[in-house]
């Protein structure tokens, strides 16, 4: 068999589709691999805990009073998937049950405030601008959460 000689045209060719080519998929994978990187940034418990105390004190719950107290409702695991959970509680000064003041989910990928036993979701100016803040932070669909958290129906929270 008889080869024949490379084509000087061909091999130009060869050398600049190659790089292109290779510029391209990596380009491609690029973009693949920082679209996965989004999908699965979610807030640390810490932001979740700032989340939790700046609904408290819209709610007018003052953390400082030493009868009050905040805690994780997630012992070993998530109390709701996909949200950080936070009950707030009122000790009580003399015999009896302690009063729960508020049971906070708060979404763990995009920051949404939900009241658990009421069903509120929360959108007010300031943690509006807590939320746009968080890395990864995008508007959730309300419905699938209200759901996810067992209600029926959205109650939405005073706005000022």
């Amino acid at each position: 068999m008889h080869r024949a000689a490379p084509n000087h045209q061909t091999g130009d060719m060869r050398r600049t589709i190659f790089p292109f080519l290779l510029g391209m998929a990596l380009a491609i994978a690029g973009v693949v691999c920082t679209a996965a990187q989004s999908a699965n940034r979610q807030i640390t418990p810490r932001q979740a805990h700032q989340i939790a105390a700046l609904v408290a004190h819209h709610d007018d719950i003052d953390l400082s009073d030493i009868h009050i107290e905040m805690n994780s409702m997630d012992l070993g695991r998530d109390f709701t998937p996909g949200f950080y959970s936070f009950i707030i509680i009122r000790e009580s000064s003399s015999p009896g049950p302690d009063e729960t003041l508020r049971r906070y989910a708060i979404n763990r990928r995009t920051g949404d405030v939900w009241e658990m036993t009421l069903c509120t979701h929360y959108d007010f100016p300031e943690l509006a601008r807590l939320q746009h803040t968080l890395p990864g932070h995008s508007l959730g669909d309300l419905s699938s959460q209200g759901k996810k958290l067992g209600c029926s129906k959205q109650a939405s929270a005073p706005t000022s």
